[in-house]
């Protein structure tokens, strides 16, 4: 993406020049789009900036005093479009979101440009003034982000064209944007240069229809030939695989007691039918707290692990453990590799229906009704990234294990039943813990129900 925003610009390409393109993984090709051509602000980055430029000494000591008045200046113009912002936050339908629309008025364009302004002066005056020794390095940093912010704010002021939100978090604030016809910007900038491009992944389709990452990465606007194709995975699912879908859950309640209660005492008993050896994914860390509060009270005989934002030292814990228990939502749904009988049992808590945001708040606008919306967008999301959680239990030919489902919409009178089952692998079927226990006792080695599990010496 980098290259192809190079070449637009008529600059060096960072890639050699090519006749075929081939982009695997290409799930995740929309979000890296929607970075690289969107912006991104962070509310630390202007006052690190300011010590960045506190740590330059100028050989003009009047340069030198001005430069970090100036940069004092930048600081607290930052500060004073974040609060901006934050006063503008438009309050959100789910409480779980991290993403706020916000509302982009006078006042906070007026911060955005003199963002821009003092950003310039303060490149301007490095790229004059010579330092008294070292530092070069240093000096050069801080231009180029300089020159970041001002590409940033020159992005935000034109707030039309754009989708905003300020990301929240304990120690820092993020104000992002990406643009509301990226499709149109990937046709013209990628699939209308008529080089052939090949995007593979093994989750692409939402039960074999791939609609919908055309319409969002803007391959539908193509005249030319295109084919597309799915091809079953090479894992033997039928024999290898059992899929539980619990009938013990009330519908999804991320905050009843009742809901709560209950995906804990059957989290408890599928962990002990799979005598460990288990992931359990969450689609909220709200609920996901109130899970683990339950069982760590219970003397469950599994180690226990919690994979927080940002933590990966627990995978590998766990892994090590040999029939630990994990607990964790976000990462765990894609791109985790645990092949072996560490991993035998993933136990699904819900759909990952995604948490409404400002982008799809948008998106919504688009679409003639909100059941539109959730036919063409909501519900192949959802699938997607179902198949990526599922994709998380069978890594190798030899893997052998459980897929739980505890949300009652595909329980045996469901309500999206059949479009779950139709996109998951074809596997055996049971609602019933004694077949848990039947398929594990079949599939494993004595070992594997061994306290310590396959790391006993």
């Amino acid at each position: 993406m980098a290259d192809t925003l190079r070449r637009k610009e008529d600059k060096q390409p960072l890639v050699p020049n090519y006749q075929i393109v081939v982009i695997d993984e290409a799930h995740k090709f929309l979000q890296v789009a929607r970075s690289m051509y969107g912006a991104e602000l962070s509310s630390l980055t202007l006052p690190d900036i300011k010590d960045d430029i506190f740590s330059i000494n100028l050989k003009n000591e009047e340069a030198n005093r001005y430069i970090q008045k100036t940069a004092f200046k930048l600081s607290e113009e930052g500060g004073r479009l974040f609060n901006g912002l934050s006063e503008n936050i438009i309050a959100a339908d789910d409480e779980e979101t991290d993403r706020f629309s916000v509302v982009i008025n006078g006042r906070v364009l007026r911060h955005i440009k003199n963002v821009y302004r003092i950003a310039d002066e303060l490149a301007d005056i490095l790229n004059e003034q010579p330092l008294t020794g070292s530092g070069t390095g240093r000096k050069a940093k801080v231009i180029w982000e300089l020159e970041q912010v001002k590409k940033q704010t020159v992005m935000f002021s034109k707030a039309d064209n754009l989708i905003c939100w300020l990301e929240t978090d304990k120690d820092e604030n993020r104000f992002c944007a990406i643009l509301k016809n990226l499709n149109e910007q990937l046709h013209n900038d990628l699939w209308g240069k008529g080089i052939p491009t090949i995007l593979t992944s093994g989750t692409l389709s939402a039960n074999g229809d791939f609609s919908h990452i055309k319409r969002t990465l803007g391959l539908d606007r193509i005249n030319r030939r295109l084919t597309e194709t799915s091809k079953p995975s090479p894992f033997d699912f039928k024999n290898n695989a059992l899929l539980y879908i619990s009938e013990n859950v009330p519908f999804p309640d991320q905050c009843g007691k009742e809901y709560i209660l209950s995906v804990a005492n059957e989290v408890e008993r599928l962990i002990r039918a799979s005598h460990g050896h288990a992931a359990v994914l969450f689609t909220s860390y709200k609920a996901m707290d109130m899970v683990c509060g339950h069982l760590n009270g219970r003397d469950l005989p599994f180690p226990m692990f919690r994979l927080n934002k940002g933590g990966i030292k627990e995978i590998e814990r766990f892994k090590k453990s040999g029939n630990g228990v994990l607990f964790a939502a976000g990462a765990l749904w894609e791109g985790i590799d645990i092949p072996g009988d560490a991993l035998s049992m993933l136990i699904i808590i819900k759909l990952p229906f995604a948490v409404p945001d400002p982008i799809s708040e948008y998106e919504q606008t688009l679409y003639a009704d909100m059941d539109e919306y959730k036919r063409k967008v909501i519900l192949p999301e959802m699938i997607i990234k179902l198949k990526q959680g599922f994709g998380r239990l069978i890594r190798i030919e030899t893997d052998t294990g459980v897929v739980a489902i505890l949300d009652c919409r595909v329980g045996i009178s469901g309500s999206y039943r059949e479009r779950v089952l139709d996109a998951l692998p074809d596997c055996r079927m049971t609602s019933e813990i004694i077949a848990v226990e039947d398929f594990l006792r079949l599939k494993k080695d004595l070992e594997y129900f061994i306290p310590g599990g396959i790391n006993s010496p």
